[in-house]
């Protein structure tokens, strides 16, 4: 039998089928009885994008911020507390103080777990995390891809990931969902960029697809949801034609990687991974269609 609070979650991704680019309160920890959504992660949870001169700055655009617009559509008063760290990785999310001083000076992972303990009111928890131990490995400058990098990577992936989804399961407790989140791949835009960029773009694919289901299998063995963010994005489809303004006919997952982030920008913005505000909402409804997804199957089952 689903969780009341699983079925509300359900009915706010029913009510929300537009994408929604909107702003939240900055992240804070609530008063004890309001309810809150609580995000951990890199960059993406933090909804970064670059500014004019192409420097990156959180914004109130992110999928975070979208989520909470969403929720406060059933949870009145909620907010969003955010522990999101920008360039975070496997192993910085559970080991290194977290970037956010005003809501504690451990890693994100313990105040997440400082937070969850001590306050009723979650609605939802969300993670990001892992795209960083990995993608450094990738070059947007024609290089071929580092596979000892690689390699060193997922390493340090499976050593932290695992506990992290654990700890995060146990502390939300049966009640709250926790939905991980895994990648698009901000690679497939060095397609535009001839002959070789096309065979970088085609090699990335691999490279992301086996991260997503590391990931997806270390969040499912952990019992947390999985918000397929590649798949939204069409990561694998290389072969549906798509037309893109200014560059001519291109694959489809190309098309959706440079119209949903900046990474086929010019200058000053350039090669730049983060989602912009489309894009945003698209990893957004990937989260909502997860719960949904999940819940249905639990009815039915």
């Amino acid at each position: 039998m689903p969780s009341t609070r699983a079925l509300t979650l359900v009915c706010v991704a029913a009510a929300c089928a537009a994408v929604l680019a909107v702003s939240a309160e900055p992240a804070r920890a609530p008063a004890d009885s309001a309810p809150y959504y609580l995000a951990l992660g890199d960059s993406l949870a933090a909804g970064d994008q670059p500014d004019s001169r192409g420097v990156d700055r959180p914004t109130p655009e992110g999928y975070v911020s979208v989520l909470a617009r969403r929720l406060t559509r059933v949870y009145r008063g909620l907010q969003a507390v955010n522990l999101s760290c920008g360039g975070a990785t496997s192993r910085t999310l559970l080991t290194f103080p977290g970037c956010q001083p005003r809501l504690g000076p451990g890693s994100q992972l313990e105040e997440a777990e400082h937070v969850l303990a001590g306050r009723p009111g979650a609605a939802l928890v969300t993670i990001d995390v892992g795209d960083n131990d990995v993608e450094r490995c990738i070059h947007t400058d024609g290089r071929r891809i580092d596979r000892a990098c690689v390699q060193r990577g997922t390493a340090s992936l499976v050593a932290h990931l695992p506990a992290i989804a654990q700890r995060l399961r146990a502390a939300a407790g049966s009640r709250v969902p926790v939905v991980g989140i895994t990648d698009y791949d901000q690679f497939l835009a060095l397609w535009l960029d001839g002959g070789r960029g096309r065979a970088a773009a085609r090699e990335s694919v691999a490279v992301i697809d086996h991260l997503n289901a590391l990931i997806a299998s270390i969040y499912a063995r952990a019992g947390i949801l999985v918000a397929p963010a590649g798949q939204a994005f069409a990561t694998d489809d290389l072969a549906t034609p798509r037309r893109l303004p200014g560059r001519g006919t291109v694959p489809l997952a190309v098309e959706r990687v440079c119209r949903w982030t900046w990474a086929c920008s010019g200058p000053p913005v350039g090669h730049d991974d983060h989602a912009n505000a489309a894009g945003y909402g698209v990893i957004a409804q990937a989260v909502l269609d997860a719960l949904s997804g999940s819940t249905s199957r639990r009815s039915s089952g």
